[in-house]
Parts: C-alpha cells; structure tokens; sequence
C-alpha cells in the first residue's frame, strides 16, 4: 500500500506533479498484484486469501485537495475507483472483506476520511444499501497502532472495525497490527492485536464474529 511520501509530498493530492513516474516506479519496486483498470490508473489492486478478500484502495492518485469545502463534491478515490471497489464488494463470496489503505477513516483531522465527509458516507450507506457483511478497514501514516469502531458505525448497520497499523519504525512503541481469520467455525472470527515491539508486548487482543459484521 502506498501513502503520500511513496507518492509525493507530505499530505499530497490528485493535483501532484509526476505522479505518473511515482506509480511506475511503485509497480516496479513492488510485485503486488496488477493494479489499476484499463481506464483507471492507480495504485489499487484486489488479492484474496482464504475465505477473506482484500481491497487496497489508492487514496492519492484521484484524492481531491484537503482543503477544499468538504462537501458532496469532494472525493477521497475518484469515482471510477469508489465503483470499482464497491462492484468487488458487492460481488465478493468471501466471509471477511477488508479494505486497505494508506489514510485512516477517522484518527486524523488534515489528512484521512474524517475530512472526505460525503466519500466517507457514500461508502458507509452503500454497505448498508446492498448489505454486504463481513467489512473491516484497515489504515494507517499514524505513527501508532490501534483497533477501534468508527462512531459512524449506524450508517453501516453493523460495528465498522478500523485497524490502524502504521510506522512499525517511526514511534517510540514500534508498534504494529496483525488479524487472524478462523473462517473455518461456524461462525467465523477476525482476532485483532495490537503488539508493542519495544517489550514484545500485546496491548490489544480483540475478537469479532462474522455474526457481529452482518445486517
């Protein structure tokens, strides 16, 4: 997944200069699967493993400037991007559905979600709209690690889990995330936890059902 310092400036936008060359170099630096579409270019791509699909979305390439009004014209993907990640959430089969990106929704107030107000909602109301279960996001550029359930979550209709795992190297608590899925029960589980590598301790250990992410 890349962020704005892979990308270009700290906190860059759609509008950055050679961003063309960043993306060429990124797909050459790192084998993900192909990404973009024919008519969409960017650094958003589909993997799955498991019974559980992952969705990293490129919040850069199409992003609109973070100081403009945040209004219903403001987009965080773009719009050819938003349709092709909710055409893969609408279709998916798997139990789990992760979104993945470099900005979180809610934990930053100059650069995430949290200022994308109408994509934020747009994506929230369409997972209730064509009730697709199983979504978990996950983001990052924090500097810190954490779970926690997006105080939105009514607009989903289900708790919307945020895993923030970001700078394993940049912080004092070399803290990351991992998720294990047991899609193997009846009723499948997501276990999240947040692990200090300074003291090689478990901060956070949290476990979600299936049945907890569904309409």
């Amino acid at each position: 997944i890349w962020d704005d310092h892979d990308y270009g400036p700290n906190n860059s936008d759609g509008t950055a200069k050679g961003k063309e060359f960043s993306l060429a170099g990124w797909k050459q630096a790192w084998p993900n699967p192909a990404s973009g579409t024919s008519d969409t270019p960017g650094a958003f791509f589909k993997f799955s493993r498991g019974d559980v699909d992952f969705f990293v979305v490129d919040g850069r390439y199409y992003r609109d400037p973070n100081e403009l009004p945040d209004d219903d014209k403001k987009r965080k993907l773009g719009d050819a991007q938003f349709e092709w990640l909710l055409n893969g959430l609408k279709n998916s089969k798997a139990r789990f559905k992760i979104i993945a990106s470099g900005s979180v929704l809610h934990h930053s107030k100059v650069d995430g979600w949290r200022i994308f107000t109408f994509s934020r909602h747009r994506l929230f109301d369409a997972i209730k709209k064509h009730q697709i279960s199983g979504v978990m996001y996950v983001g990052g550029d924090m500097h810190q690690s954490l779970v926690w359930q997006h105080h939105e979550s009514d607009r989903v209709g289900y708790p919307m889990i945020e895993i923030m795992s970001s700078g394993i190297t940049n912080g004092k608590d070399l803290s990351f995330a991992t998720i294990d899925f047991d899609t193997t029960v009846d009723d499948p589980t997501a276990r999240v936890r947040i692990i200090y590598g300074k003291g090689k301790k478990v901060h956070t250990d949290k476990t979600w059902k299936l049945s907890q992410l569904r309409h």
